[in-house]
């Protein structure tokens, strides 16, 4: 989904500027969320397209305030791509390999030793945890400000990728303690990566 469509469905529930648009959307859409470069092209755009239209608040101690409000064509709009069926489908058959950068680096793993793939196997586990934990806080705060239900089950969709990224990361770790346990059983020693040609 691009910037345009994000902005005119946060101004479809209320009037806003650009800091507010960012701010809604920060959990969602990238790292960063929405950004400067994103956002206020993007309404000059829509206002130039007459979708939004501009208020200047005046401030006496702090620079003017630009308030963005959607306009009935701006509405139309909007409401024609939620209707439609554009940006519902995945255009990537294998996008989950390049939507976690992780299981790049997984699909190299013979040539690590095995403590290295158990540190980072234990690594992920603990920072989807903490993203778990994020997730809460959001949805926390996106519930204490009455935002609607169907927002509110977008966070739980994060929360529970997180889950199941950290049942399958777990499974491969509990793969590699088996197998050193086994190893050690039988004097065989750790088996050490090896570099494989052709």
């Amino acid at each position: 989904m691009g910037a345009k469509y994000a902005i005119l469905g946060v101004l479809m529930q209320c009037p806003g500027h650009g800091y507010q648009i960012k701010k809604i959307f920060a959990p969602f859409i990238s790292k960063n969320g929405l950004n400067d470069g994103q956002v206020y092209p993007t309404l000059t755009r829509l206002e130039k397209d007459g979708l939004v239209e501009k208020q200047v608040v005046h401030q006496e101690k702090s620079p003017n305030k630009n308030i963005y409000h959607i306009t009935e064509p701006g509405r139309e709009v909007f409401l024609r791509w939620l209707a439609g069926a554009e940006d519902e489908t995945d255009p990537v058959k294998y996008d989950f390999f390049t939507q976690y950068r992780f299981l790049m680096k997984c699909n190299f793993f013979e040539y690590l030793s095995r403590a290295e793939r158990i540190e980072k196997l234990e690594r992920q586990i603990a920072a989807a945890k903490k993203k778990i934990a994020e997730y809460k806080s959001t949805r926390q705060d996106m519930s204490e400000h009455g935002l609607s239900d169907y927002k509110l089950k977008i966070v739980d969709f994060g929360i529970e990728t997180q889950r199941l990224k950290i049942r399958w990361v777990t499974g491969l770790l509990d793969e590699e303690l088996a197998e050193a346990a086994s190893e050690a059983q039988s004097g065989g020693g750790p088996k050490r990566a090896v570099s494989k040609k052709g």
